[in-house]
């Protein structure tokens, strides 16, 4: 993630931990580590979600991965806390850009 997360994070009192994302033979997203480690987090733990244009790979979740980290999310009780700081410049759309987003709020999460 943005290197500054973390910083800030830690600043406000937070304890950091990281999940996979970035599967580097594939040059894709990690969506089997990154739905194992989810499903090993605390019920009430806040995870930081790229909403689109994941900085720094540019990979993003396709929808039906959306869907599968949303799923475990509300299985394991998670906070969503969703960075769009740069929504628009993935598809040129801000209105597809802002899926995930409204996709977690659609589905009863508190954003």
């Amino acid at each position: 993630t943005w290197g500054n997360h973390l910083a800030i994070f830690t600043k406000a009192g937070l304890v950091n931990k990281t999940y996979p994302y970035w599967k580097a033979d594939t040059k894709s997203l990690d969506i089997d580590g990154m739905l194992a480690a989810l499903k090993t987090a605390q019920p009430g733990a806040l995870i930081l979600l790229h909403a689109c244009a994941h900085n720094p790979t540019g990979v993003d979740p396709t929808e039906e991965q959306w869907k599968m980290i949303a799923d475990v999310m509300k299985e394991r009780k998670l906070i969503p806390l969703m960075d769009s700081a740069y929504q628009g410049y993935a598809s040129g759309s801000l209105e597809k850009d802002a899926w995930a987003i409204r996709f977690f709020e659609s589905s009863g999460f508190e954003m």
